[in-house]
């Protein structure tokens, strides 16, 4: 039988055998953890390789593809300041996709000019471990819309040069109308229109023929769900209605934007051609109240022998 003595002696022996056991153990873990901090100082941790540095990019276009990608991997874009030089961009977006118990994903992008280029920076937000897969979705995305706009940009220099084979060449008129809703317009403008109830469309026409063809302006509409038709206003109205929303700045002090200097703005991005030659191109804006619009009609009629076509471009 084993007496109170020696039983503490004995507990004794265990906890000296047991801490002769613990030093490895814990000299392990330490080289681990020194290894991993190694490893963080001289390697580039993963998360960072798909971090777009130094783009050869303008400001301008790099914060275009920046909104595009996020757009197109199905976020809702909810805030956006475009980035100027000297000014970090930073575009936050939204999406019910992937999400889990009711929570939405959020992200959020900033974009830098710098004098090499532009960079871009995505992270998903509240997540730190699984950054990677986030990351490596907006790269790919990114570099293809890059790619995309380069193939468009080659092809259209081939078009206009006479390049393509002849199955290629198209001899028809070429009519695109897209409205530019929400915080989109900031791309152009640097104006949040859709707050003063304002929809900037963008127009582009392109004749590949040799006719001349006459533009009416005035005759272009809108179509709203409810099937009314709506003529554009012009950018005096525009601005009216945008320097009455803005009223006061986040500080409670009178605005700094006057509306003339607003029009000249909306002015200089106007669509004003009324007539357009053969082998050109027109495009720019129209300004219509802010709705839901549906369809959009144009109206050009050729020259020589006063033809009307009708384009109906549907949204």
């Amino acid at each position: 039988m084993w007496s109170s003595r020696q039983i503490a002696h004995r507990g004794d022996a265990e906890t000296q055998r047991g801490s002769r056991l613990h030093p490895p153990l814990r000299l392990c873990a330490s080289a681990v953890e020194i290894l991993f901090l190694f490893m963080l100082a001289g390697c580039t941790p993963p998360v960072k390789r798909f971090d777009l540095v130094d783009q050869p990019l303008s400001c301008d276009d790099a914060n275009r593809t920046a909104y595009d990608t996020l757009r197109a991997m199905g976020f809702q874009i909810t805030a956006f300041d475009p980035a100027t030089p000297g000014h970090e961009g930073t575009l936050k977006g939204t999406t019910t996709e992937g999400s889990t118990a009711g929570a939405d994903r959020s992200a959020t992008v900033t974009i830098e000019c710098t004098p090499t280029g532009a960079t871009v920076i995505a992270s998903e937000d509240g997540k730190w471990l699984r950054q990677l897969d986030f990351k490596h979705a907006y790269y790919l995305g990114f570099t293809s819309q890059l790619a995309m706009a380069k193939a468009q940009r080659e092809r259209a220099a081939k078009l206009a040069a006479g390049e393509l084979p002849a199955s290629q060449q198209r001899n028809d008129l070429q009519v695109l109308v897209e409205p530019v809703g929400g915080l989109g317009a900031k791309l152009d403008f640097d104006l949040d229109l859709a707050a003063a109830g304002v929809l900037p469309v963008r127009i582009d026409i392109k004749n590949p023929s040799d006719r001349t063809y006459r533009l009416g302006l005035d005759e272009i509409r809108l179509t709203r769900s409810d099937r009314e038709r709506v003529a554009s206003i012009s950018p005096e109205q525009a601005a009216e209605r945008i320097v009455s929303a803005h009223g006061a700045d986040k500080d409670g002090s009178l605005t700094t934007l006057s509306q003339q200097a607003v029009a000249e703005r909306l002015r200089a991005k106007l669509l004003t051609a009324n007539t357009l030659g053969p082998h050109a191109e027109v495009k720019g804006y129209l300004y219509f109240p802010l709705g839901d619009y549906t369809r959009a009609r144009v109206v050009l009629t050729e020259q020589e022998s006063d033809e009307s076509e009708g384009f109906v471009v549907e949204f």
